[in-house]
């Protein structure tokens, strides 16, 4: 017997379907396995696991070229990894997608090597002219994955939602 889903997980996951993105690109992460389980229910959700980061949007922008609205899912340690790829291929060739950051680093972290990256994330960001969400309830998560989503690609632009570990850490 299978335990429901988070319903903050689920909510990515219909955010995702709502605007249309059939392909998720992952780098395993403890949160994103929840968004995982709820893709498993959606056959119509193709995922590709990568190994690094980087190559995750090297995947994305190749999903695009051939018809698919991508989604990126990584760790906000991870961010740093993908900027190569982020500003010398998406960017510049108005690649789309959407990215889903679990964040980590953020006040209460068990952990406090986490702790530079999580906050460098929006300021990174912001100085490469990514749009980005944060994304605190569950009950929001949908539709701002959704609209998010929605915005990248009408824009041809990446464009993030930031998970809050306050939100991811709740289950």
């Amino acid at each position: 017997m299978t335990s429901p889903p988070v319903p903050w997980a689920a909510g990515i996951c219909a955010g995702l379907r709502a605007a249309g993105s059939r392909h998720v690109v992952y780098v395993p992460d403890n949160p994103l396995s929840h968004v995982l389980a709820v893709l498993r229910d959606h056959s119509d959700i193709k995922t590709t696991l990568a190994t690094r980061e980087e190559e995750a949007f090297g995947i994305a922008a190749g999903l695009y070229v051939g018809g698919v609205r991508p989604t990126v899912m990584l760790q906000s340690s991870g961010l740093g990894n993908s900027l190569n790829a982020l500003t010398s291929l998406l960017i510049p060739y108005e690649i789309p997608a959407l990215i889903v950051i679990s964040m980590r680093g953020e006040p209460g972290e068990w952990n406090p090597a986490q702790g530079p990256m999580g906050r460098a994330v929006a300021p990174i960001l912001d100085a490469i002219g990514i749009p980005h969400v944060t994304i605190a309830e569950a009950e929001r998560a949908a539709a701002m994955v959704q609209q998010t989503a929605e915005n990248a690609f009408r824009a041809r632009r990446a464009c993030a939602c930031l998970l809050s570990r306050t939100m991811t850490a709740a289950g």
